[in-house]
């Protein structure tokens, strides 16, 4: 940033053809003004103004320096220029990664809104079963659910966790029977994510809160999966009972291929934290194309996410 003071100080004392009337615009005496030059002169190894008491006059290598400085700081503006208009208007690239189930069932639906009053933004939208590194994969945004500890991060909390609830097709309830109270669950055939509770020996733990108190049920079944759209597709198909957020399925339970179980029963969250978060690289400067998503996803998302979760229902019809 020196360097390109003292080139600009360069430039107003050629144009000028006056140390003093170059000091008065940068704030210096002549003296240092002078000062300034000589050290600039002795960089190069060269004179740069011929000085006399009358009158300034630019060297050859001084024309040269003149008018190379000229356009550098002209190009050096433009960019600044350039720059601050992007950094007012999100624009450009902005490259989203989430989970397979979240991404289909919560964050697709929210897209069209995003992208039109955005127009600016290219969207790149990248699902997968697992968490990737934001700096290996060029990510600028993840949204993820839980808190990870991560310092050198910034984290939104997007929305609270969303309400979790029973589910079963209709088909499994004509063979299996209705289910009036937690306990029924213990007959049946439970399909379970390996963090609801300590597995053993196949046993997962659910646990309840409704008008008779609480309940800690150990459940067993034939399924455990860490996958939100498997535990889906097995109900769909049949095979058993399972316990998901109610975004999952909202569209299911719309169109009846899902039956939605207790209902007069919270099922409270485990230990896993099932909030949902958008993760980004931590910066005094965050890019409008970032800012901008979080702050649309956070509104959109809250009142989707918090109770029976019609809007992510009608969004997925």
């Amino acid at each position: 940033m020196e360097t390109l003071e003292t080139m600009r100080l360069f430039v107003r004392v050629a144009q000028s053809e006056s140390l003093s009337a170059a000091g008065r615009a940068f704030g210096l005496s002549p003296a240092s003004v002078s000062r300034r030059v000589n050290a600039l002169e002795g960089e190069f190894g060269i004179r740069l103004i011929n000085r006399t008491s009358r009158r300034l006059a630019l060297t050859e290598a001084g024309q040269i320096y003149l008018q190379r400085a000229t356009r550098i700081l002209a190009d050096i503006d433009a960019l600044a220029g350039q720059l601050s208009t992007h950094q007012a208007q999100p624009r450009g690239l902005l490259h989203v990664h989430t989970r397979v189930g979240l991404g289909q069932h919560f964050l697709a639906p929210l897209l069209p809104d995003f992208l039109a009053r955005y127009p600016e933004i290219t969207l790149k939208l990248w699902l997968t079963q697992e968490p990737r590194d934001l700096v290996e994969n060029n990510i600028d945004i993840a949204i993820r659910l839980g808190n990870a500890d991560e310092p050198q991060l910034a984290m939104r909390k997007l929305a609270d966790a969303a309400e979790r609830i029973l589910f079963a097709s209709p088909a499994y309830l004509a063979r299996h029977g209705a289910i009036r109270t937690p306990e029924d669950l213990l007959a049946h055939n439970c399909l379970t994510w390996p963090l609801d509770g300590r597995h053993e020996d196949g046993h997962a733990t659910w646990q309840f809160r409704g008008p008779g108190g609480t309940r800690d049920l150990r459940l067993s079944g034939n399924l455990q999966v860490n996958n939100g759209e498997v535990l889906r597709e097995a109900a769909l198909a049949g095979l058993g009972i399972a316990l998901l957020p109610v975004w999952c399925v909202a569209a299911d339970l719309a169109a009846g291929r899902l039956v939605r179980l207790l209902p007069q029963w919270q099922s409270t969250p485990t230990t896993f934290d099932h909030c949902i978060y958008a993760v980004y690289q931590r910066s005094r400067h965050v890019p409008p194309k970032i800012r901008a998503f979080v702050d649309f996803m956070a509104q959109a998302m809250r009142p989707a996410a918090v109770g029976r979760g019609d809007r992510a229902a009608q969004a997925a019809e």
